[in-house]
């Protein structure tokens, strides 16, 4: 009997058994792996003042400056004691003298021709007063001889009288007509007379007038109190019309021109205006200043003087009205009043012309509003801004916020959140939503104080 083909038998056998010994499943279970956390730092969302800031930079310059040009020439024959580059003045003081002598001769040369002028036109009227008078002597003494020529001539025509009477009568009627008509002509010439009088006495008044303000010219006052800061003439120096004697500046206040980005203007709009700022809010411009008075944005300047602050409350007063070619900034002009009083108790010293000085822009603080750091902020790939937070069970989420204004390190919310959410600040790699975290809280109550 051929035993051979049933050896194959053992070995398929055999490669059954292992078979299933390999595919055959262990009925002991592996434990369940132990769930992984991630620490990351939250901080709670939570309605919050919200107040923007706007910072620019300048030089503190004069309100106002004022130059003593000279009006007339002479030689300086005074100046204020102590007058100097630096030296304080008040409104009224007398800075500087030129001589008179030249301008008081012309104010007396100017009295004289007024007297006589005066005098040649009392004359004158004394001289038509006589006229008219002698006037109505000579009409009655030609009436007389016109009733005479009138009698003779009708003498003469009853053939009572002479032809050569007549004539002699005639001659002499004739002769106070012309004593009339002459009298009567100069009489007419008066008026012209008195107006050319008048104007010659107007001329002089004139030439007074001209006198005594060159006398009120020769003295220079000072128009306001202020600081000498030129000075280009001495005493017995010789000036002409034109020239600079000295330059003072107005300590009354100093304006700081404030060298700001337009950009970081808007988000104290944004916030001023409130829930009445959109889109389509229109805006004019040459009204600026009154729109930040009406919603309160303040300024401030600041300085640091030997390791200390010292701040000055200012008014915003104007726009510079240009961008600058450079830097893109717009010119925000404000003021500051008696920056020359200096008070200890709060550490401010006087703030001097050319001083170089912070300015701060704020706006009134908008209550409720929520805020997250900018770093928290994410965009997905539709371009929606999101952020991470942690859910009641500390697990990763999401939410979609609507985005507002951009202030300093925070971005406003004005959807998508209604406070008390956690905010996770940490960048978590790789962000797997509901993974399990661990919450390490940041010292502060808002996000906008950071990590």
């Amino acid at each position: 009997m051929n035993l051979r083909p049933l050896l194959i038998i053992p070995p398929i056998v055999l490669g059954v058994i292992g078979f299933r010994m390999m595919t055959q499943q262990d009925a002991t279970q592996p434990p369940t792996p132990v769930e992984s956390h991630l620490a990351v730092r939250v901080s709670e969302i939570v309605p919050h003042e919200i107040s923007a800031t706007a910072v620019g930079y300048g030089r503190a310059e004069p309100v106002r400056d004022w130059s003593a040009i000279s009006e007339v020439q002479g030689r300086i024959v005074m100046l204020a004691d102590g007058l100097a580059v630096g030296s304080f003045v008040d409104a009224g003081t007398i800075l500087a003298e030129i001589d008179r002598t030249d301008y008081e001769l012309s104010r007396q040369k100017s009295l004289a021709n007024i007297a006589a002028a005066e005098a040649q036109l009392a004359e004158l009227e004394r001289q038509e007063a006589n006229s008219r008078t002698s006037l109505e002597v000579e009409e009655r003494i030609l009436a007389v001889a016109q009733a005479e020529y009138d009698r003779i001539a009708s003498l003469v025509g009853r053939g009572t009288s002479t032809q050569a009477t007549l004539d002699s009568t005639q001659k002499v009627l004739l002769a106070q007509t012309n004593a009339v008509t002459k009298l009567e002509n100069t009489l007419a010439l008066y008026p012209s007379q008195r107006e050319t009088l008048a104007a010659t006495l107007a001329v002089r008044r004139a030439e007074l007038a001209e006198a005594e303000r060159s006398l009120e010219k020769a003295t220079i006052r000072a128009p306001f109190r202020g600081r000498i800061s030129a000075m280009n003439v001495e005493v017995n120096q010789f000036v002409r019309t034109g020239d600079s004697l000295l330059t003072m500046d107005d300590t009354s206040a100093v304006e700081i021109t404030a060298e700001v980005q337009p950009s970081e203007f808007m988000p104290m709009i944004t916030i001023a205006l409130g829930d009445s700022f959109n889109a389509d809010t229109v805006v004019d411009v040459t009204k600026a200043i009154e729109i930040f008075s009406e919603v309160g944005i303040t300024a401030q300047v600041s300085m640091q003087i030997a390791g200390i602050s010292a701040h000055w409350p200012a008014e915003i007063v104007r726009l510079r009205g240009t961008m600058d070619s450079e830097t893109g900034t717009l010119g925000i002009v404000v003021r500051v009043k008696d920056p020359m009083v200096s008070q200890r108790q709060i550490n401010r010293p006087p703030l001097n012309v050319g001083a170089f000085v912070t300015v701060t822009f704020s706006s009134q603080p908008h209550p409720n509003g929520l805020t997250v750091p900018r770093r928290a902020l994410r965009y997905d790939d539709d371009g929606t801004p999101f952020i991470y937070v942690a859910d009641e069970e500390n697990r990763l989420d999401t939410l979609k916020i609507e985005t507002g204004q951009v202030i300093g390190e925070n971005v406003m919310v004005l959807g998508g959140l209604e406070g008390g959410e956690m905010l996770v600040l940490t960048d978590p790699r790789p962000p797997v939503i509901g993974m399990k975290l661990d919450l390490v809280p940041v010292d502060g109550d808002s996000p906008a104080e950071g990590e």
